[in-house]
């Protein structure tokens, strides 16, 4: 996964390796392999329990689920029954008479449940009906041959506009900032041209991207504390030489 530098930098007190040999207040500076491994081993003991104070932080936003999944930073390969916690989230329970043209219930309008085989009132949709009816738009996005959280991003995009999902996720090339950040614009662009019908939309809207970039920014940090994790469990530890 390709993540831009929105949200997402280095862990807080390391530097690259050629700052830390290089400080212009001559501070900290490292010499040796040794001197190098010892610092990035002390930094690590600091940053105990990643997974855990990630889902602490994931939790505190009010439109994650109420006990995060742990495979919301490192998710099962089948990923779809976490993923779709997310996006039913974003669309609420309740029931829409009117959702634009036509009645929804949890996010699913009644032209789109009978496309995908339910053939009652989409006011009576089950939670479980709702849920087969996302795995068959899930099985059609293609998020599930795509990385998480693109995944998780693609799928939430496709569920409330296809078309704009498969526009997007061609220009963003994959690029999970770049895809969150054209669909703000969109959904900016729509509110602007017809503010009677999308203006009192977009403040959930954005809060929507919002929540996914939170998400997406988290999964990279924990990723990239993970993968200094790992450098310092495979450095050999060495020993500095006597006289």
């Amino acid at each position: 996964m390709a993540h831009g530098t929105d949200g997402v930098g280095k862990p807080k007190g390391m530097e690259p390796v050629s700052l830390l040999r290089n400080r212009a207040d001559g501070s900290k500076r490292v010499n040796s392999p040794a001197e190098f491994a010892q610092l990035l081993r002390a930094e690590v003991l600091q940053q105990k329990d990643l997974k855990s104070s990630a889902a602490v932080a994931m939790q505190a936003h009010p439109l994650l689920i109420e006990k995060p999944s742990a495979s919301l930073v490192q998710p099962a390969p089948d990923s779809f029954k976490e993923i779709v916690k997310v996006v039913m989230k974003h669309e609420g329970s309740g029931y829409v008479k009117k959702d634009g043209v036509e009645s929804s219930r949890m996010g699913i309008l009644q032209s789109t449940a009978n496309e995908f085989g339910y053939k009652g009132d989409v006011k009576d949709l089950t939670r479980a009906d709702a849920e087969a009816i996302y795995k068959k738009i899930w099985d059609r996005s293609g998020a599930a041959k795509l990385p998480y959280p693109l995944s998780l991003v693609h799928f939430d995009t496709y569920v409330n506009s296809p078309a704009a999902a498969r526009k997007i996720l061609k220009k963003s090339e994959g690029n999970v900032d770049a895809y969150l950040e054209m669909r703000g614009q969109r959904f900016q662009r729509l509110a602007q041209r017809r503010p009677e019908r999308f203006g009192r939309y977009l403040k959930g809207w954005m809060v929507r991207v919002n929540h996914l970039r939170q998400i997406t920014t988290e999964y990279a940090r924990v990723q990239e504390k993970e993968s200094v994790q790992k450098t310092v469990q495979n450095t050999p530890e060495i020993k500095p030489s006597k006289g």
